[in-house]
């Protein structure tokens, strides 16, 4: 409403919808570290940077990218949304039109396409994740 019907909009509904998950795992992550880990850094002369660095973030990253898949999914489903509701193109409109005219294949397509979109949005995050937090799970 304060930002109009255009992108403006669209982009902070989206940013609000992920904010959410993304900080709780951030916090929850953080949480998590165990005082062990940064009490030996300190002992062998780490720096607050180098801890931050070297223990606090390698600590953090399996819980935020948790967060980031939930984010991603949670910003695929406001966009349709907000597609079916304010929007001239896009996935969501074509589903929402065909709907009004009784298409059902363009439904189905249109169903179809969200579902492998997602799918292959969660996969990319997955691989990235992979590569970017080899050591998780492995405790």
């Amino acid at each position: 409403m304060w930002l109009g019907i255009g992108n403006e909009s669209k982009i902070t509904l989206l940013f609000l919808a992920c904010f959410a998950p993304i900080y709780i795992s951030c916090v929850s992550a953080v949480l998590k570290i165990k005082e062990d880990y940064i009490n030996s850094a300190y002992t062998v002369g780490a720096s607050k940077y180098q801890i931050f660095i070297h223990v606090i973030l390698p600590s953090c990253l399996p819980d935020i990218f948790v967060g980031i898949r939930t984010a991603v999914g949670v910003a695929y489903t406001t966009l349709v949304a907000a597609e079916m509701v304010a929007a001239k193109s896009g996935l969501g409109w074509m589903v929402l039109d065909a709907s009004n005219y009784l298409r059902s294949d363009i439904i189905f397509v249109g169903i179809i396409i969200m579902g492998i979109t997602g799918i292959l949005l969660d996969q990319f995050l997955r691989i990235l994740e992979k590569k970017i937090v080899p050591w998780k799970g492995k405790e």
